[in-house]
């Protein structure tokens, strides 16, 4: 079984299609098809459920692409150090986000990184918190940024307090013109993001008991602040929200403050490549400005 047919399962688990993972391979899809066939003959079960519409991981396939990735990542921290002995700083790093932190601070990170090592390649994906917990527990992203503390097994580093705040309408009167109290929101419509994003929103509502009417569940935080100016709802957000957000809506901090904790989530120091070590530290320092 050798390195690059274990790229290719890596690139169809990645892709849910044998065609997909051909071209980003390069390569035609019997090529891909082969090298899957023979994969599955040497190991002694099928790694994927074949269909019309594309291809889906067994739970055989599962268990194996856990470890195929680890191969992979091992290679690539070898590539990444034998560079590094020569002198050369190269590599890739792939980083999991989510949407606020990706529009507020991926562009800087970014910009700021390739200006240090040009040579090292970024890739970024945007998902929900769910996405990147469960792309850095399998190996699909290096670093991971979530909101603090999660449940997988993972390495936390905390970057970040993001202080929560309440969106209204503008004709919505608090009963203190320049924050809400919790009893201001009880009884409120509510708007909240959907599952996967809401945790912030869900472990806010839990500690005070709230008894809340959710009428929309959204997904992007842009649909939730014209739901709330169409005089909808209220909701709760973090402030990072709004940092590059134009919106017509009022805008309350919350008594008693509450926050979100962003950070990184990664696997052990020990196991991260050079360059994804090099990306951690600029990270943090970025945070720490």
């Amino acid at each position: 079984m050798s390195l690059f047919s274990y790229q290719i399962f890596d690139a169809v688990a990645k892709q849910q299609s044998f065609l997909r993972a051909a071209e980003v391979m390069n390569l035609t899809p019997s090529a891909v098809s082969h090298s899957i066939s023979s994969l599955e003959s040497k190991l002694g079960f099928p790694l994927f459920l074949r269909s019309r519409t594309g291809v889906k991981l067994t739970g055989e396939g599962e268990l194996m692409l856990m470890h195929v990735r680890e191969i992979l990542n091992c290679e690539e921290q070898l590539q990444q150090k034998a560079a590094e002995i020569n002198g050369l700083e190269k590599g890739t790093v792939i980083i999991g986000t989510f949407s606020s932190v990706c529009a507020n601070w991926i562009p800087d990170i970014v910009k700021s990184f390739r200006n240090l090592y040009p040579n090292i390649d970024i890739n970024i994906m945007q998902g929900d918190y769910e996405d990147v917990l469960f792309w850095t527990k399998t190996g699909v992203v290096d670093i991971g940024f979530a909101t603090l503390p999660v449940k997988e097994d993972l390495v936390e580093t905390p970057l970040y307090m993001d202080r929560l705040l309440c969106i209204t309408p503008k004709n919505f009167k608090p009963v203190h013109s320049k924050y809400v109290t919790i009893d201001d929101i009880r009884d409120q419509p509510f708007i909240l993001q959907r599952e996967g994003y809401n945790s912030d929103t869900i472990s806010f509502i839990k500690k005070y008991n709230l008894s809340i009417r959710p009428q929309f569940f959204i997904d992007d935080d842009q649909s939730i602040i014209a739901i709330v100016e169409s005089g909808l709802g209220i909701s709760i957000v973090p402030e990072l929200i709004l940092n590059k957000v134009r919106c017509n809506v009022n805008v309350y901090p919350i008594v008693p403050n509450e926050f979100r904790t962003i950070g990184l989530v990664t696997h052990k120091k020990q196991l991260l490549s050079p360059a994804t070590l090099k990306m951690f530290d600029h990270i943090v320092s970025y945070a720490k400005e």
